[in-house]
């Protein structure tokens, strides 16, 4: 008790910045210095005057992090949803008001400089390893990056940024993640991704985030509010990842020469195509090849690219032809990556340098893998039966709104920073696929979900919620079949008169036919 009264005194002699103590600035600038007649102790107590918190208690930095973050913390804190007995105390002596405005406050401080230097050792490449790639194929571990952001700085009120803060306080969580202490995450994610972390790879987590510097996370204004329940919050349980008897090369196990340079670079515009230099400019949304085949081109039951290379030259219904590999590559610019819509106006030429790169690097995963072997495990995505119920659009909103809005926004735009590097991809409108790529059928898009999604929690989803969320997606407005014959209802009975695609059967959410319009 000595230590906090202390504290507060030593608190109270910083000079006071002029603000208005009634606007929302005011009071959370009052409450970080001085706490609240209620029972609140000033915040600087214990997370420092700059709010960079304190290494040596592990008391977290709480400056420069999103208010969105901020906030839901002090809410979970106060109702007991966050387990700590010292911040429960504070947190729920602040009234709704007073929370917003310490949130602000501390979110519009700027980011102190990182904690601590990285360590270039062993335990620094195992944690960048984690950080960029995950472990996808021996625990389903996604990257770090893909939800806390490329530069460790967070993404929205959901994800926080991880970089420059106190070591000892992001071991402690992430022991208290994996131990079921701490159980506020959406979804259970960081639950169940913790508790496949081991104690080294913790303590080179914390090590490596802590020397990043820090920044603004990455705004996701159209994510549900911090405060959106049902059910988001309850545990989803994963189940087991599809099984392959084949494992593609190791990443760092590259060729030299002019063959591995062109493995390299197709890897990139595997990761990134949207704004690869080399494949931008047949691009015409956001989307990139990896946002349909997970761990670039690697993870089974992900449509992994070591088994398509060995699958062709195949007939396909789709072109009512045999088609080489480079024209299968051809018809995902054409479709899922809308090449129509891009600057150049169609898909790249056979020839053309991101048709070779794109395949360079899909032969080299398929090394070792049987040549010709169409149905080797792990091909595709694993076929998804119907269910007595169906599919229901209706239905599969409320999927949507507690399991997918909170990644993929609940306008379905997904988050672009404003490098326009794409944090989560856009499922429907100007900036995703087409009404020709084979997500827009229901039954394609379910097996996927069912296989993949939740983002590292995959096979979580009732089958019913699969087909469901699967059919509210492909219920939505998105570009115009580059096939199209400038009729909808003859295009429709052309390349879509399967019960599995919904284009010009019904209306989507702004009152037009699904497809009409370009």
């Amino acid at each position: 008790m000595k230590r906090w009264c202390l504290a507060g005194v030593l608190v109270s002699l910083i000079p006071l910045v002029q603000a208005d103590a009634t606007a929302p600035a005011g009071v959370g600038q009052r409450i970080a210095e001085q706490g609240t007649p209620q029972g609140a102790a000033p915040c600087a107590s214990c997370h420092g005057p700059d709010g960079s918190g304190n290494a040596e208690a592990g008391y977290p930095r709480i400056a420069g992090l999103g208010a969105g973050y901020l906030e839901k913390q002090l809410r979970d804190l106060a109702s007991g949803q966050r387990n700590n007995p010292v911040m429960h105390v504070m947190a729920m002596h602040l009234n709704d008001a007073e929370i917003a405005a310490v949130a602000g406050y501390y979110s519009d401080l700027p980011a102190p400089q990182a904690s601590a230097t990285l360590q270039q050792d062993d335990g620094s490449q195992m944690a960048a390893d984690l950080i960029t790639w995950g472990d996808w194929v021996g625990r389903r571990l996604p990257a770090c990056a893909r939800c806390h952001g490329p530069d460790g700085n967070g993404i929205g009120a959901h994800f926080p940024g991880l970089a420059g803060q106190q070591q000892r306080y992001l071991e402690s969580q992430l022991r208290a993640w994996r131990q079921g202490q701490r159980t506020n995450d959406p979804l259970g994610m960081m639950r169940r991704v913790a508790q496949q972390l081991t104690d080294a790879e913790i303590r080179a987590l914390a090590a490596d985030y802590a020397a990043l510097p820090p920044g603004r996370p990455t705004p996701a204004p159209n994510a549900p509010e911090p405060g959106f329940q049902l059910a988001a919050e309850a545990a989803l349980t994963a189940s087991a990842q599809v099984p392959s008897d084949f494992q593609p090369p190791a990443r760092n196990a590259l060729p030299s020469g002019p063959l591995g340079a062109m493995i390299g670079e197709g890897q990139a515009i595997f990761l990134e195509t949207y704004r690869h230099p080399a494949s931008a400019q047949y691009v015409g949304n956001k989307l990139a090849c990896v946002h349909c085949h997970l761990d670039t081109g690697r993870l089974a039951g992900s449509a992994p690219m070591w088994a398509a290379w060995i699958a062709y030259p195949a007939y396909r219904n789709k072109t009512k032809q045999v088609d080489s590999f480079a024209e299968r590559l051809q018809g995902c610019f054409t479709y899922s990556l809308n090449a129509e819509g891009s600057s150049a106006g169609a898909a790249p030429s056979l020839d053309s340098e991101p048709i070779r790169a794109l395949a360079a690097y899909a032969f080299w995963l398929a090394q070792g893998a049987p040549t010709g072997a169409t149905k080797l495990p792990g091909r595709g995505y694993p076929r998804l039966e119907e269910t007595p119920r169906g599919f229901d659009p209706q239905r599969g909103e409320q999927v949507y709104a507690t399991r997918c809005a909170l990644c993929h926004g609940s306008d379905g735009a997904g988050v672009i920073s404003t490098e326009h590097q794409v944090l989560f991809p856009p499922l429907w409108g100007p900036q995703s696929y087409n009404w020709g790529a084979g997500m827009q059928a229901i039954d394609t898009a379910a097996a996927f979900i069912k296989a993949n999604m939740p983002l590292g929690i995959a096979g979580a989803l009732t089958d019913q919620e699969a087909w469901d969320v699967a059919a509210f997606v492909d219920a939505q407005q998105r570009p115009q079949d580059p096939r199209f014959t400038g009729d909808l209802q003859e295009t429709a009975k052309r390349f879509h008169s399967g019960r599995f695609s919904l284009y010009g059967q019904v209306k989507g959410p702004d009152g037009r036919i699904l497809g009409a319009g370009r």
